[in-house]
């Protein structure tokens, strides 16, 4: 366990998945996804269940379905883009899709007010998706460090390169996400998380203890950074 001079010492990094976490996406997304796929590939999936794929990332996704095709990585740009282009078509429509958790901005506001704390994300979306999402949220992902699956597939890389990019050990790192993919890979990366939305009961019951529905609650999540670094966990 961490001394607690120690910790007051440390530089501590928070790290943000974007969907569920930061952006309340919901249905949209999958509809979207679905779409671009199938015409971009002419493949029709059968689900929007994430769980189901061994990488759940817009890039993971893409590469092992359609593992061995040509020209894959030219079409899975042309995906992309066209994922993106129908999200944007639809926010106007869905415009609860696109909007920020309760308190998200004003939370990430008060981490970059603190000295002490680097904001970096890391997000399974493509980087055009993430940052338009971003935007949506009115936050300029250029501005963070940051690591998305265009830069690799495997969400279990992309931590690691968003706390690299930042500067920071990710021994130094909190990772807030929302799904039970995130769960499992903070747990294989040897990292705390902190569950944030609408998954708060799965993740319940997958164990993880410190949860919340939204950032209402600054000072009670700020807390809870600052004690799972203490844990040294």
């Amino acid at each position: 366990m961490k001394k607690e001079e120690d910790i007051l010492q440390e530089n501590m990094l928070a790290i943000f998945d974007i969907d569920g976490t930061i952006c309340d996406t919901q249905d949209v997304e999958g509809r979207c996804y679905l779409r671009a796929f199938e015409e971009t590939f002419g493949i029709r999936l059968a689900t929007t269940d994430w769980t189901t794929f061994e990488e759940p990332t817009s890039s993971g996704i893409v590469r092992s379905l359609c593992a061995g095709c040509e020209d894959v990585e030219e079409k899975e740009i042309a995906f992309r883009d066209r994922f993106v282009a129908l999200l944007e078509k639809e926010r106007p429509d869905f415009p609860g899709d696109f909007c920020p958790l309760a308190g998200a901005t004003e939370f990430i506001e008060l981490l970059l007010a603190d000295p002490t704390v680097t904001v970096a994300f890391a997000t399974g979306g493509f980087d055009t998706e993430a940052a338009f999402k971003l935007r949506c949220c009115g936050i300029e992902l250029g501005n963070f460090p940051h690591a998305t699956s265009s830069d690799t597939p495997s969400r279990r890389d992309i931590i690691p390169l968003a706390a690299s990019r930042a500067g920071t050990a990710l021994t130094s790192a909190v990772y807030f996400g929302d799904a039970p993919w995130d769960n499992e890979v903070c747990r294989a990366l040897g990292i705390p998380m902190i569950g944030i939305g609408r998954r708060i009961e799965s993740l319940r019951k997958l164990g993880l203890e410190d949860v919340f529905r939204d950032f209402t609650e600054p000072q009670a999540i700020r807390n809870t950074m600052q004690n799972r670094a203490a844990r040294g966990e």
